[in-house]
């Protein structure tokens, strides 16, 4: 029996190209368009974090219990990120808590201390404004100012009855150094935040807290001189000046990493223009990556970029009315710090205890600035100053933009520096949950 053969065509896919092509064709001959399967959209779901706001020293920030973050502090990223604002890198974190400036996008997270040496451990968080960035390489000695009164407050100090002040003994785990800090206490057992001692860029008094940092030296690098000398030249180039600079700078590691900056070798354009200026912030992050090679923090300047909290950079010069129209000479030195590219508006504490530090040490920039102060002082024939020298410290004032800063300088044997002291003031502002997005 002979069989028919026929061909079998494959079917046009596009209906318009059989049209074309003069073909009627049978509906089971179109093959339909096939549409992409959209996936489910996996939304991120409300949480929310246990927290304390408040304004320690001239910085404010989030006061966090270590057990209600995430066990690994690989994982503390993205929660804090989204408490702050700073999970899309919003320059103004309107989806967050986070003030829109370095001195009010910080958090410190805190512990019971498992150390016999100290009540809590305390762990410093720099949230970055305008990138969704933490880092937590140093320590912030104005937020430090607020972990002992926290830690009074949330029961993690005991406080004995009839007890009106209390030393908590913290252990900053960013620079593996600890702090002693003496605060008044009431009746019941509670922190006293209202009182008489101001401190500049805070407009209303408060309790003193008198804050020691215990051997501060080699906070970071392990010594308090980490390029091995007092004093050393760097060679900065950047885009707005003609040709290199040279520049003489003390890199002093006590408390933090900083690099203090001669301000009679920054160039004269710049100076008209102020630290504000982005072409004198270009300049002093340049002196800044230089200065983390210098001490050992990174390997170039390009990995040194990456991490813009550690070291700091400050410019410091004599004190602006040094015996001029009969004024005394009130300060020692004058500074300006800058914090994450951007001016201080007045002076980290840990900026202000190398600063100190380095004014002991013979051929910084520091101590040959306090030198000519003094002999200013000396011509101005001016008593009462608040600068004095004893056998076992030594105080020294510093100007920054918003007032004076004192500070003690305590030595141990050897000339070494056993503890710098220094007082601010805190305050709670709320406690309650934060919400964020995970």
């Amino acid at each position: 029996m002979a069989t028919t053969m026929r061909s079998v065509q494959p079917p046009i896919q596009n209906a318009s190209l059989a049209h074309m092509l003069g073909h009627r064709l049978p509906p089971h001959r179109l093959m339909p368009e096939v549409k992409p399967v959209m996936k489910p959209v996996q939304r991120k779901t409300r949480h929310y974090l246990p927290a304390v706001w408040m304004r320690a020293g001239t910085s404010k920030g989030l006061f966090i219990h270590r057990h209600d973050l995430p066990p690994r502090q690989e994982e503390w990223g993205p929660v804090l990120l989204s408490a702050m604002g700073s999970q899309d890198s919003d320059p103004l974190q309107l989806n967050g808590v986070g003030g829109a400036t370095s001195t009010t996008s910080k958090i410190s997270v805190v512990a019971p201390s498992q150390r016999p040496d100290a009540h809590v451990d305390y762990t410093f968080v720099q949230v970055s404004v305008g990138s969704s960035k933490i880092d937590m390489t140093g320590n912030c000695g104005n937020m430090a100012a607020g972990v002992g009164p926290f830690a009074v407050d949330e029961g993690l100090v005991k406080v004995e009855q009839g007890q009106r002040q209390v030393d908590v003994r913290i252990f900053n785990t960013n620079t593996q150094r600890t702090l002693v800090e003496t605060i008044e206490v009431d009746e019941h057992g509670r922190c006293v935040e209202d009182g008489d001692f101001g401190i500049p860029g805070v407009l209303s008094p408060g309790s003193c807290i008198k804050m020691s940092f215990e051997d501060p030296e080699g906070a970071m690098t392990g010594r308090l001189l980490p390029s091995g000398s007092p004093a050393d030249t760097v060679e900065v180039r950047t885009e707005t000046l003609p040709g290199p600079t040279r520049v003489r700078v003390s890199a002093i590691d006590a408390a933090n990493p900083f690099v203090f900056v001669d301000r009679s070798d920054i160039p004269r354009s710049l100076e008209d223009l102020g630290p504000a200026h982005s072409d004198y912030l270009s300049f002093m992050e340049e002196v800044r990556r230089q200065g983390a090679v210098l001490m050992g923090l990174a390997q170039s300047t390009e990995q040194a970029a990456k991490i813009r909290g550690t070291p700091k950079v400050a410019v410091v010069s004599l004190p602006s009315t040094p015996g001029t129209s009969g004024m005394p000479v009130v300060a020692d030195v004058e500074v300006q710090s800058f914090s994450i590219g951007k001016p201080h508006s007045s002076l980290q504490m840990t900026g202000a205890v190398p600063l100190a530090a380095a004014a002991c040490i013979k051929g910084t920039i520091i101590q040959d600035i306090v030198a000519q102060t003094k002999a200013l002082r000396d011509a101005a024939s001016t008593s009462n100053s608040e600068a004095e020298s004893h056998e076992s410290f030594r105080t020294l004032t510093i100007q920054h933009p918003k007032g004076l800063m004192p500070v003690e300088v305590h030595m141990g044997q050897e000339s070494k520096i056993s503890k710098v002291v220094l007082s601010r003031t805190a305050r709670r502002l709320f406690c309650g949950e934060v919400a964020y997005l995970a």
